[in-house]
This record gives structure tokens, sequence and C-alpha cells, in this order.
């Protein structure tokens, strides 16, 4: 699926993502009509002037967690579709979400672009529904990242975490692994590891008597990334207030069903 039309697109964080998401857009044939430079703005749009945004028809926001409230605002009230991964800042997507249902503007927000990962939380949903109904299998979840991000667990973690506590019979939440303690029977571990360069990594497993199943998903560029962002914002144009990537995917797939 791609756009009828090349877009004309603003991105907002000019980080190693930022750049990934330029160089995917323009290999699907969009412009980059505005760069926020986070060396120049401090990563913030509040000082984007609304004349600059006319003529653009989505904006990408990867920024930091701090900054993105104020940004998809900003970008919501000049009435330009916004496309945000910025994690780390839950507080604030109900209300980012509000604006954009009252001003008919398209925002969508996921904490993953990867559409591997988007089919990834259909298989682990069917998966754990499984595994829960035959019984006897433990469920955990491993996730690696690199050292710089700031998040953690991911909010991919947090999505397979919860999918895992409501398919597993007896399972009342997930924690991240206790340090010198069993973990209890009703949660749900979760281990995290932040090193190096590692673009990300969600393992998830089922152990079970003399047996044991995982299913690993290993981004090996942030390229994916960017590439499920460009996509959803071509999605996007014409889609007004909140949606979802679980919208997009149903549409890619032609059936309205999960």
């Amino acid at each position: 699926m791609s756009a009828d039309r090349p877009l004309h697109l603003a991105i907002v964080g000019w980080g190693r993502m930022g750049h990934a998401l330029a160089a995917a857009a323009e290999a699907r044939g969009h412009r980059i009509a505005l760069r926020v430079d986070p060396a120049e703005t401090g990563a913030d749009a509040r000082d984007i002037d609304h004349a600059d945004l006319a003529g653009i028809d989505v904006a990408l926001e990867f920024t930091q967690a701090e900054a993105a409230p104020h940004n998809v605002h900003r970008l919501l009230e000049a009435g330009r579709p916004v496309v945000s991964g910025t994690t780390g800042w839950s507080h604030g997507l109900e209300a980012a979400r509000a604006l954009a249902r009252e001003r008919g503007v398209g925002f969508l927000w996921a904490p993953n672009f990867s559409l591997g990962v988007q089919a990834l939380f259909r298989v682990v949903d069917r998966a754990a529904s499984l595994y829960g109904a035959i019984g006897g299998f433990a469920p955990y979840l491993v996730e690696e990242h690199h050292q710089l991000k700031r998040d953690a667990p991911s909010g991919t973690a947090l999505r397979l975490a919860q999918s895992l506590v409501e398919r597993t019979p007896g399972k009342t939440r997930w924690e991240v692994a206790p340090t010198g303690a069993p973990v209890p029977p009703e949660v749900v571990s979760v281990a995290w590891v932040r090193a190096g360069e590692i673009p990300g990594t969600h393992r998830l497993g089922w152990d079970g008597p003399g047996e044991t199943i995982e299913i690993v998903h290993r981004a090996r560029d942030r390229a994916v990334f960017a590439h499920g962002a460009v996509r959803a914002a071509e999605w996007l144009v014409g889609q007004p207030g909140p949606r979802t990537l679980d919208e997009m995917i149903d549409d890619m797939l032609g059936d309205a069903s999960h």
C-alpha cells in the first residue's frame, strides 16, 4: 500500500531515527518539506509557526518523552496529521487522542512501527491463547535494546506481556524479574537488557514439562521502524481522528477482524 501521490512530510526529531525516516520516505517517492533539528530547537515543535506547516501532509514525530506531548499538540492544533513513535509519554496520549478527535485530524501513535512486530502481536495473541488453554506452560519474556533507550521494559514488551497475562489462566500481572526472590506464580516474568547498539530483540517463551517453545523477533536495523512509520503516514492521509496500527494492518489484510 502506498499513497496515490508523493507526500510532503515534516520530520520532527533529526536524530538517527529522523535520518532513517528521511531515507525511507525518499525511497518511496516522498519529499521532506520540513525538518525540525533537535540540535537547533531542543526537539520541541512549540516554536514552529503554523505557516511553516502549510502544505505538510503528515508530520513524523520521533523525539523524546518530555518533548512529545507539546510537539504532537502543536502539530494537531495546526491541523497536521501526526505519526508518532516517541515512547515513554503514556500520560499524555489520551489528551492527544482527544485533541485529534475534536479537530478531526489523523493521529497514530505506536511504540514499534516494525510491520513484522505488528504481525508478531497477532501471532503471540493466538499462541498465548493456545498454550493457556492447554495448560502447564509458563510464559516469560526477555527484551533487548541499545544502551541509550530510556524506557524499560520497552513499549513493545509491555504490549506482549499484557497479552501473556490476559491469556494465561492464573496470571494476574507482569513484573520485571525480581532479584533475590522467586517469581510469584501469578506473575509473568519480564527481563530486559540495555547494551551497545542493539536495535531491538523480543523473545517470548512457554516452558512446559520436558519442552520449551520460543518466538523471537530480532530487528537488525532501525530502517524497519522507519519503513513502517512511512507506510503509516501514507495510510493516515484522509483518516480523521485517532487511529491505530491494528486498523492499518486490518486494511492491509483486507479483513476488519483480528
